[in-house]
């Protein structure tokens, strides 16, 4: 009796740590058609997943997460947060439809001042894709940790811009196909918000992975008055360590720091070495001073 009693009672610790797995589809609530590459995450912690091409997905809590929020964000539509608790007395629907966002349009700059061209970001003359000292590495990993890794470079501003293009220096690449999300966040008081009104897809053969691609976005009509944050996001949950990016590990990303997370929901983490010192990677952007 009291062995059937131990086996009982370890069974529901068991239970109680493990939780469980959480899936749905979602879909566009006017249109009913699938939104792939949807955002599903813990908010605030490293816990995360996307939707697939079909719009479904699926993820496993642990009852420790009870008092957290389940967060479900795409560009161009409205966030919806869910209570974990509340999950596990009333489950998902099995379609969640997810309304698209009203976008206001930004007001357009005119200006008789001449436009000045910007270069901003760490160039690829201060970095090594060879160890620098104490053998520290002048690239950069990408993703890593199995996640739905995002990483980028936060650019310092004070005046009005406009973002028309990026340029990612890749250290190496192990793929002969790329995709990434790219994304581009403005930074006030510590809140960073994606200001992207349509998600921007990039696909990049192995060849102009690594021969430093470019990024047209004059069409995006990005406008920027504070500082931002230019990242890429691992959508498509490409394998650990497929990548690399040019990096310096020596003063350089005081100036144009590296930030990541391990998904779209986590938390922002400023990239640094063993010893605490600001890693930059090579991001460039191309901007517009008005």
């Amino acid at each position: 009796m009291r062995i059937l009693i131990v086996i009982i009672s370890f069974c529901g610790s068991f239970t109680s740590v493990f939780g469980q797995d959480i899936s749905s589809e979602i879909r566009n609530s006017k249109t009913q058609l699938p939104i792939q590459y949807v955002n599903i995450g813990i908010a605030g912690k490293n816990i995360g997943t996307v939707s697939d091409s079909l719009g479904c997905f699926k993820l496993s809590l642990t009852n420790t997460l009870n008092a957290d929020t389940l967060r479900i964000s795409a560009i161009g539509y409205k966030t919806k947060n869910y209570s974990v608790g509340s999950l596990r007395i009333k489950p998902l629907q099995k379609t969640i439809l997810l309304d698209e966002e009203v976008i206001q349009l930004k007001e357009v700059i005119v200006s008789n001042k001449i436009q000045e061209a910007l270069q901003l970001g760490l160039k690829r003359k201060y970095c090594y894709p060879i160890p620098l000292y104490k053998k520290v590495s002048g690239k950069v990993t990408f993703p890593q940790k199995n996640c739905t890794h995002e990483i980028g470079t936060r650019f310092t501003n004070k005046n009005t811009l406009k973002l028309d293009s990026v340029q990612i220096n890749f250290a190496e690449c192990h793929l002969e196909n790329l995709k990434f999300r790219l994304n581009v966040y403005t930074i006030s008081e510590n809140n960073i918000e994606n200001v992207l009104q349509q998600p921007i897809y990039i696909s990049l053969t192995k060849a102009q992975v690594l021969h430093f691609p470019m990024i047209d976005l004059t069409d995006y009509n990005i406008n920027m008055e504070s500082d931002f944050l230019i990242t890429i996001e691992n959508y498509k949950k490409i394998p650990n360590g497929s990548l690399s990016l040019l990096a310096n590990a020596k003063s350089k990303g005081r100036k144009f720091p590296t930030y990541y997370r391990d998904n779209s929901h986590g938390k922002w983490t400023r990239l640094t070495s063993k010893k605490s010192k600001p890693f930059g990677i090579s991001i460039i952007s191309y901007v517009t001073q008005y």
